[in-house]
């Protein structure tokens, strides 16, 4: 037993074990956390979503909040991402052009007639 070990709480022990367990059992305990998951993966998902419900609003106040403090660094991440990815948004947006013609075309319309409307005034 170590010096500093006669000072430490029964609950600091307990800590310090589950930390060198965890540190010396890394494989094992990924092995049983991924077994856990794959076994429990729909009861998972609908815990997931009934917990979204619950709590849309205060995710949707946070992510607003967060939103706000940060609009630089969330520009610059997109920017980014674009920059990275170039053709996978491509291929995204054509994948959606062809899923939506007519709703495409509407908008479109709609939006030639507005730009007629404002030169006609």
């Amino acid at each position: 037993m170590l010096e500093c070990e006669k000072y430490l709480t029964n609950e600091e022990k307990i800590a310090e074990r589950r930390k060198k367990y965890r540190e010396t059992n890394k494989e094992k305990i990924a092995e049983r956390r991924k077994k856990y998951y794959e076994e429990n993966k729909q009861k998972l998902a609908e815990k997931e979503k009934k917990y979204y419900e619950e709590n849309k609003e205060k995710i949707s106040e946070r992510h607003k909040k967060y939103n706000e403090e940060n609009k630089e660094k969330i520009a610059e991440m997109k920017k980014k991402y674009e920059k990275e990815n170039k053709e996978k948004i491509a291929e995204r947006r054509k994948k959606y052009r062809e899923a939506n013609k007519e709703k495409i075309a509407e908008s479109d319309r709609l939006y030639r007639e507005k730009i007629k409307l404002k030169k006609n005034i």
